[in-house]
């Protein structure tokens, strides 16, 4: 059986990092003004995700314990700040977004080098894709 007789589970783990993860990463990005969640839906913008539409489809587990029903605010919130435009769903980055981005990736990678310490990329990887193979099993058994 894959699951031992222990209180701390899968369940467990994913909670506390989903937990330890919205932390850390808020402290590491600070100093530029951004939480984890906005630096997620920046980086979405900066890698080619164009509509709120489809931030909130590849966030939506995040709508939901964010309890939320869309990260438009978030866009709206950076096209006050010059980083996006926003037209009606369309959001397309600035110069200044994607300045923006840049500084931000560099603290969010030097704060995943610190927390992936002694994690080979095989390992990484091989975590991520058991990950989604649970997550697929749910979704077709029906409980996602």
């Amino acid at each position: 059986m894959l699951q031992q007789n222990t209180t701390k589970r899968i369940g467990y783990w994913l909670l506390l990092l989903h937990q330890a993860f919205d932390a850390a990463t808020t402290t590491a990005l600070r100093d530029v003004g951004l939480n984890r969640r906005q630096w997620q839906v920046l980086h979405a913008i900066h890698i080619g995700v164009r509509t709120v539409s489809g931030i909130d489809e590849a966030f939506a587990p995040f709508l939901v314990a964010d309890r939320e029903r869309s990260y438009r605010p978030v866009v709206e919130d950076f096209a006050a700040r010059g980083w996006a435009v926003l037209d009606g769903d369309a959001i397309t980055s600035t110069d200044a977004g994607a300045a923006a981005h840049a500084s931000a990736e560099v603290l969010v990678n030097a704060h995943a080098e610190k927390q992936l310490r002694g994690i080979t990329q095989e390992e990484f990887l091989a975590a991520n894709d058991v990950l989604r193979r649970i997550a697929e099993n749910m979704r077709d058994n029906g409980s996602l």
